[in-house]
C-alpha cells in the first residue's frame, strides 16, 4: 500500500498577458470524452546535493507558468454551449499544481501496473463542479521516502490528443532544463481543421462512430459495463516482438508490404481477446485502432497543430476469421486503417456535424447521469504511444525510468507503449474484466514463449 499525503496546491497562470479568445473546437474534439487523460512519469532517486540547487516543485512551477504563455489554451476553461458540445474559453485561469510526499519507496510500486496506489500519484479531479471551473491541466509532483521522484498529469481529452500533450510536456521540460525552447511552435486555430456541414450526407458507413457489437444474445451492454474488470501490465522483449512480426507475415509474398510491428501486436491481443473471452465464432468483434490524421488530410494539418487529430478506425469482425491466423487479423487491420484517408475522415466529420448530440457518442459515464458509448466485451481498443516522445520528460533530474497510464478506464482498453530502455522492448498495459485475465495472459504468451527473458 503506497500512501501519499497532499502538502499544497496552488494556481500557475502564463507569466505574460495571453490572447483572451474563445476558441472553436472541431467535431475531432467534441467526441472525446470531457474527463482528463490520466499519465505519469517515475523518475530514480535524486542526490540531496542536485537537490539543493533548486527545489523540483519550484523548478516545475516556474517552467509551466513560462511555457503555459505560447501554450496558453491549457491555461483556460471548457464552456458547454449545448448537444453535448463545448467551446474553448481562453480565459487565462491558470493550471492547477499539486504537491505530494510519501512515505513509500519507487519500488513500493511494482511494475507500474495502473492501480489504486498509482492513482495516488495522479491530481484529483472534482467532477460534480461544472466544467467551467475546472483546470484543464492538473499536475502532482511527489517526493518519495527514497529521494524518487513522479509527476502525475492530468489533461483535457477534448482540448489535446497524444502527440499534442506530449510535445506540451517535452517543451515544459525543455524550459525546466533552462533551454527555452518549444519542441514545435503550436498552431491554435482549429478552423484549419476540416469543420464539417450539418447538411452534407456522409458517404461512408463509418461504424466506427456507431454503437459497438454487443454478445450474442443480449440486447445491450449494461451486464457487460457493470462486470469487475482488472489491469495488468505484459512486457515483451525486441525478440517476442519480432516473432510476433514473423508469424505474422508467415506465406505472405515477399514483395508485398509487410505487417508492421504494431499491426503484429495489435493482432495478436484483439485473438488473445477473443479466445480468453470464449467468444462464439460468430460473434462480431469490433477492434478499436487510433490513428493520427493530421498527414492524412488534404492538405496535411499544420506541424504543430494544437487539438485533437486522432481518430479511430474501428473494424469489425466475426471471432471466426480474427481466429484464423495472426496474418488474417493484421490484413482486417491494415484494410481498415488503409481506408481511413482524407474523404473518409471528412465523411466522419460529417456524420458527426449532422448530430443533434455527440453526449451518446462518447465513452464511459457523464456526471448528468446519462450512459456514453460502452465499447468493453467483445471488443477491445489499442492505443499505441509508438513513435511519440514519451521519453522525452527530462526537468533537469534525468529521464524517467518509466512513463505510462495512470488509469485504463475500460474492459478492453489497452496500450502498446516502447520500454523505457528504447531497446526495441514494449508493455502492454490492459484492462479485462476479471474473467479473462489469467486466460488473457496465459495465452499472450503462449505462441511466443521466451517470456518476460529481457527482465
Amino acid at each position: 500500500m503506497v500512501m501519499v499525503s497532499i502538502k499544497s496546491s496552488s494556481t500557475v497562470t502564463p507569466d505574460q498577458a495571453t490572447p483572451n479568445v474563445k476558441l472553436w473546437l472541431s467535431e475531432c474534439d467534441q467526441i472525446k470524452p470531457y474527463t482528463h487523460a490520466p499519465f505519469f512519469y517515475v523518475y530514480r532517486p535524486q542526490q540531496q546535493a542536485h537537490n539543493s540547487i533548486v527545489s523540483p516543485l519550484e523548478t516545475l512551477k516556474s517552467s509551466l507558468s513560462h511555457v503555459l504563455v505560447p501554450y496558453y489554451p491549457l491555461a483556460g476553461r471548457l464552456n458547454w454551449i449545448g448537444g453535448g458540445r463545448f467551446e474553448l474559453n481562453c480565459n487565462g485561469m491558470g493550471a492547477e499544481m499539486v504537491e505530494a510526499e510519501s512515505e513509500s519507496k519507487v519500488e513500493d510500486l511494482g511494475d507500474f501496473c495502473p492501480t489504486p496506489n498509482t492513482k495516488k500519484l495522479l491530481p484529483q479531479v472534482d467532477y460534480t463542479k461544472d466544467i467551467s471551473e475546472l483546470p484543464l491541466l492538473l499536475v502532482q509532483l511527489t517526493r518519495f521516502k527514497c529521494g524518487g521522484i513522479s509527476i502525475g498529469v492530468a489533461i483535457s481529452h477534448i482540448l489535446v490528443d497524444g502527440r499534442g500533450a506530449f510535445g506540451f510536456i517535452s517543451s515544459w521540460a525543455n524550459f525546466a532544463r533552462g533551454e527555452n525552447k518549444l519542441v514545435v511552435e503550436p498552431y491554435h486555430d482549429r478552423t484549419v481543421f476540416y469543420k464539417g456541414d450539418p447538411l452534407a450526407k456522409p458517404h461512408f458507413d463509418h461504424s466506427d462512430l456507431k454503437p459497438s457489437p454487443t454478445l450474442i444474445g443480449q440486447d445491450s451492454a449494461d451486464e457487460e459495463r457493470n462486470k469487475e474488470c482488472t489491469n495488468r501490465m505484459l512486457k515483451l522483449s525486441k525478440i517476442q516482438v519480432n516473432k510476433l512480426q514473423k508469424l505474422a507475415n508467415e506465406g505472405r509474398d515477399a514483395t508485398s508490404r509487410q505487417y508492421t510491428r504494431y499491426e503484429s501486436m495489435a493482432a495478436h491481443i484483439w485473438r488473445c481477446a477473443c479466445k480468453a473471452r470464449k467468444l462464439q465464432n460468430a460473434q462480431l468483434t469490433s477492434l478499436r485502432i487510433p490513428v493520427d490524421c493530421r498527414n492524412r488530410f488534404k492538405p496535411s494539418l499544420p506541424p504543430g497543430y494544437y487539438g485533437n487529430a486522432v481518430m479511430v478506425p474501428s473494424p469489425i469482425a466475426q471471432v471466426g476469421k480474427v481466429l484464423l491466423g495472426l496474418g488474417d487479423a493484421c490484413r482486417i487491420i491494415s484494410q481498415a486503417a488503409g481506408e481511413f484517408n482524407d474523404d473518409y475522415i471528412k465523411s466522419s466529420i460529417d456524420f458527426l456535424a449532422s448530430q443533434e448530440d455527440l453526449t451518446q457518442l462518447r465513452t464511459g459515464f457523464h456526471t448528468d447521469g446519462k450512459k456514453g458509448r460502452f465499447i468493453g466485451n467483445p471488443n477491445i481498443t489499442i492505443t499505441s504511444w509508438f513513435g511519440l516522445p514519451i521519453y522525452d520528460a527530462d526537468f533537469g533530474w534525468g529521464k524517467p525510468i518509466f512513463m505510462g497510464p495512470v488509469g485504463m478506464g475500460f474492459d478492453g482498453k489497452s496500450y502498446v507503449i516502447p520500454g523505457s530502455d528504447e531497446d526495441g522492448s514494449f508493455v502492454i498495459p490492459i484492462r479485462l474484466q476479471v474473467t479473462h485475465m489469467d486466460d488473457f495472459e496465459k495465452l499472450f504468451y503462449e505462441d511466443i514463449p521466451v517470456r518476460r527473458a529481457f527482465l
